[in-house]
């Protein structure tokens, strides 16, 4: 992938600005299309992109971002998915090539997939992020990192202390078919048969989410 791509983002409320505030973290040439006067004039006094004040929906205000020369846009304004997705079907007839992002409300990942190159779910990140917390500032032990599928994820565990796996080698732990550890999260080492499970040590474990709970128990007893 390269490094400095060229993304126009439509849309500079919150979502749109930490969207942008990030990509142009990493090195990429934003270009952020907003109609509201005054999120314009905060957007513009940010300097993390350039802006331009109109309606991303509308063919005109796109030519201006100059599409032809820009790797991806993505709608990601707060008028729900319709809006989004057709801002990105109309940036596509202007510009074939150009990739897709739009921002969804609901949770039909699948069938705006049909239509666009990816989609985004913001409410649904914010959900994931929470449970993450809640789960950290209570002690649980275990946190996602990374859902990869439906049915596979990635997920730190900190191993208790008398849980049945603690203190054990990895070939002495009869983990479930559709689990394996992955790293320890302190050192990013890769783990062999003889790796002992320290308690108090967190573990990076690739899980299938059916066998979530079995390796939890495991883990944290």
């Amino acid at each position: 992938m390269k490094k400095d791509l060229r993304i126009v983002i439509v849309g500079g409320g919150r979502v749109g600005y930490h969207t942008a505030q990030r990509l142009d973290n990493r090195g990429h040439d934003i270009v952020i299309i907003e109609k509201d006067d005054d999120r314009v004039q905060f957007l513009s006094d940010q300097y993390i992109a350039s802006v331009i004040h109109g309606e991303g929906g509308r063919p005109s205000v796109l030519r201006e971002a100059q599409l032809e020369r820009t790797d991806v846009i993505a709608g990601l304004t707060s008028y729900g998915a319709m809006t989004n997705v057709g801002i990105c079907m109309t940036a596509q007839r202007l510009s074939p090539e150009i990739k897709t992002v739009a921002r969804i409300d609901h949770g039909e990942h699948d069938e705006f997939e049909e239509i666009v190159d990816a989609v985004v779910y913001p409410e649904e990140l914010a959900a994931h992020a929470a449970a993450n917390d809640i789960i950290d500032v209570s002690g649980g032990g275990v946190r996602t990192i990374e859902e990869i599928t439906d049915r596979l994820e990635l997920i730190e565990i900190e191993v208790a202390e008398g849980a049945p796996a603690a203190g054990k080698s990895l070939d002495a732990i009869s983990f479930p078919r559709g689990a394996f550890v992955v790293a320890e999260q302190r050192t990013g080492a890769f783990p062999g048969p003889d790796t002992v499970l320290e308690p108090g040590v967190q573990y990076i474990l690739a899980v299938q989410t059916e066998v979530t709970n079995e390796v939890v128990r495991l883990l944290r007893g």
